[in-house]
């Protein structure tokens, strides 16, 4: 069903999307991961997450990374409005190629700064549908569910990426 996956579909998911999805529809990480591209998680965001853990993770195909010294050390720099969690999603992004899953502004105003690709949690969704490996139906119905949203279909339908959007991951 759809195309197969990029080599090139690349993602690492802050807490917000990660949360998001746990709360609503985990398996749509999971889809991710199988038909579009790996999708990894940093550990340290991780250990902020409560609604899910490593082992729920692994079992979706979500690979969790840890950084290397020298990401950590980045990523501890004090200043700036991102969290640790925050910069080091946007250095691991960008030292490793990946895009980076985030409905965070600071975090991705931060990604277009440093040339790090950005998508919205939704918009991931988006390519899914299609790619024929979700209905729109159903990813209008978990749109739905993820708290801080008001998504209808006419919403939706006016969510196609803008010109100059980041597309590289795109199939």
């Amino acid at each position: 069903m759809g195309k197969l996956k990029s080599t090139t579909a690349w993602f690492i998911a802050d807490a917000n999307v990660l949360i998001d999805y746990a709360k609503t529809s985990p398996e749509i990480l999971g889809l991710v991961a199988e038909r579009i591209g790996p999708v990894y998680v940093a550990a340290a965001v991780l250990d902020e997450v409560d609604q899910v853990d490593e082992s729920q993770c692994r079992a979706l195909g979500l690979t969790v990374v840890e950084g290397s010294l020298a990401q950590l050390t980045e990523a501890s720099q004090r200043g700036g409005p991102l969290s640790f969690e925050d910069k080091l999603c946007l250095v691991l992004a960008r030292d490793n190629g990946w895009a980076c899953l985030s409905n965070d502004g600071p975090l991705r105003s931060a990604c277009t700064v440093q040339g790090v690709c950005v998508v919205w949690g939704l918009e991931i969704m988006l390519q899914l549908v299609e790619a024929n490996h979700v209905t729109a139906d159903k990813a209008i119905e978990v749109a739905e569910l993820i708290p801080g949203l008001s998504t209808t279909k006419h919403e939706w339908s006016r969510s196609r990426r803008r010109p100059g959007s980041c597309t590289a991951w795109r199939l």
